[in-house]
């Protein structure tokens, strides 16, 4: 390099600062551009104070304190008699650790070549129910079988596999449940440090690895498919996972990512994806409703799509009680509230008038044809390898899934309501919450016992129900 070029250089490099940097009275103003959209990238160190994942410990104490002293809601009381009653937590519990966990093709992975999931997926609910029981209770007889549990499998477990991306789905669902349960086991003095260490290191290698694996290349780094081929749940039950682990270990850049994926991310778990469309209540509310990325595919993964967001706002928004100089941690708040305005588009073209606690009886609240839908491409002139896949979904999905309910509504409506105060904007939501409750979880006969069940921690009266 010559005199001439390192002299050109030295001043773009002086008017680079200057137009960066500019001091006033105040002091110096960072004038660098945002990132493009205007959203700059969180870098936050964060305080953990365990537990802060799903639930934290004011959450547990209030509860705790209702239910001790009989002031607890009876709906509250109904769903703490289910909890100690479900299948899933009764004791003693015998775990079943595999060393592989295989969801998707197993073809030459496991001896008969079937899938072998379902017992993560059972051991994980139940060493969550377990701990839950433990936090409200202090009967260390749940702490210890939970406890039980998680060192079974971290023991155990070597690795998830399958011959597809399903495999993901695993990752997400087990993931999330396991460190959600580990996350409040930690706190548990029985629990011994070595175990500990060695769960929270196996959850990173497994799962979390797993986790980063998809968000980051949607499958495998060889993967031939666009970011967009895989639907939102996919995504969703990931940063679940991923997020739920970076609490459990304190790990500030895996939270970080989390937080800016939900918020910027390319694919359909990010916020920005996940809307796809906004009107106004067909129904004469007045209220604004938000089409979901899959409300054209089917409405059992709506449904699912709209619980496990609503899982994950609430870890994110546990995590922000105490670490309230990072709003980007309220997801519930994003864009203008549009994860309440999700649930209300789906839960109100999935609503029947029946009075049943399973949705099942009486007319649905409005019909197809009367449901307002933004055209949407799935997958047309893609990057995807496959050019076989592509859809248009033109209208709402009407299908046979439609009315099947799933556990989140508590969530949704109590956030809202009761810890926000918002004093409108949840018609649907509420009526869902209030014809579930108490809604239940795992284990709850009106959700099934296929993976299903297992997408969403459930025990929302319990834990958000206020009156």
């Amino acid at each position: 390099m010559n005199k001439k070029s390192i002299k050109l250089l030295g001043l773009a490099l002086l008017l680079a600062v200057q137009t960066s940097c500019r001091e006033n009275e105040f002091g110096v103003v960072d004038l660098t551009m945002p990132e493009e959209g205007g959203k700059v990238p969180v870098e936050a160190k964060y305080t953990y104070t365990h537990p802060c994942g799903m639930y934290n410990g004011e959450d547990f104490a209030r509860v705790k304190t209702m239910l001790d002293d009989g002031t607890a809601p009876q709906a509250v009381k109904d769903e703490f008699t289910a909890l100690k009653n479900n299948r899933f937590t009764q004791l003693p519990y015998a775990s079943n650790p595999q060393t592989l966990i295989v969801r998707g093709d197993a073809t030459g992975i496991t001896a008969d070549g079937k899938e072998n999931y379902a017992p993560a997926m059972y051991d994980a609910a139940a060493a969550y129910q377990m701990a839950m029981l433990w936090k409200l209770t202090g009967d260390e007889k749940y702490a210890d079988a939970s406890v039980k549990v998680l060192n079974d499998w971290a023991t155990t477990c070597k690795e998830i596999k399958s011959n597809d991306a399903n495999q993901m789905l695993a990752a997400g669902c087990q993931g999330y449940t396991f460190a959600n349960a580990a996350e409040i086991m930690q706190t548990y003095s029985g629990w011994a440090p070595t175990d500990l260490a060695h769960f929270k290191d196996w959850i990173v290698t497994v799962f979390a690895s797993k986790n980063k694996q998809f968000l980051t290349y949607h499958w495998s780094k060889e993967s031939t498919s666009c970011i967009f081929h895989y639907w939102s749940n996919w995504d969703l039950v990931n940063l679940c996972s991923y997020m739920a682990i970076g609490i459990l270990t304190e790990n500030d850049e895996m939270v970080n990512y989390a937080v800016n994926y939900f918020h910027t991310g390319g694919g359909n778990g990010s916020i920005v994806n996940l809307i796809q469309g906004t009107f106004t209540d067909p129904l004469k509310t007045g209220e604004t409703i938000c089409q979901n990325q899959e409300s054209g595919r089917d409405q059992g993964h709506a449904m699912m799509s709209v619980a496990v967001t609503a899982n994950l706002c609430q870890m994110a928004y546990s995590f922000y009680k105490y670490n309230p100089a990072v709003p980007e941690l309220d997801f519930f708040a994003a864009n203008d509230n549009a994860v309440m305005k999700m649930g209300e588009y789906t839960a109100l073209f999935n609503l029947r008038g029946g009075a049943d606690n399973v949705n099942s009886t009486g007319a649905w609240l409005i019909t197809a044809d009367k449901m307002p839908f933004d055209e949407y491409k799935y997958c047309i002139d893609c990057a995807c390898k496959d050019k076989n896949h592509g859809a248009i979904h033109t209208s709402v999905a009407d299908d046979a899934g439609r009315g099947t309910p799933r556990p989140g509504w508590e969530i949704l409506y109590n956030h809202y309501a009761k810890v926000k105060g918002i004093s409108s904007g949840y018609t649907y939501a509420e009526k869902f919450a209030e014809k579930l409750r108490p809604e239940g979880g795992t284990g709850d006969t009106r959700y099934g016992s296929n993976s299903g069940a297992f997408d969403q921690l459930g025990w929302g009266t319990l834990m958000m129900y206020r009156k």
